[in-house]
């Protein structure tokens, strides 16, 4: 059995945290802070985030630095979508894009 490639998990955990640092870097010019970076459940939903990045790349068993980092960025960016109610959604056509999870499984 092979040891745990906890490279590939770290930089899978790096990937996971990607799309919030996006969302903060395109945000980088407005004066105010945003309210949601002052709050627990951004930072609780932030730590899920780089968990399942991790877990994510371990789970592919990512071979190279490329592939744990797309594998950390994927999957907890398609969960935050689904449970964000996501712009692909709306950009599908179908409905406002305000979809819950459970929402987005009926469609």
């Amino acid at each position: 059995m092979s040891s745990t490639p906890w490279a590939m998990i770290l930089i899978g955990c790096a990937g996971g945290l990607i799309p919030d640092a996006l969302r903060i870097i395109k945000n980088r010019h407005e004066p105010q802070v945003p309210e949601y970076l002052r709050s627990v459940m951004f930072y609780g939903g932030l730590l899920l985030l780089v968990v399942l990045g991790g877990l994510a790349a371990w789970l592919g068993q990512a071979a190279d630095v490329k592939q744990a980092l797309a594998y950390g960025f994927a999957a907890p960016e398609f969960i935050s979508r689904i449970l964000s109610g996501s712009e692909a959604v709306a950009a599908s056509g179908k409905g406002s894009g305000n979809l819950g999870l459970s929402a987005w499984w009926r469609h």
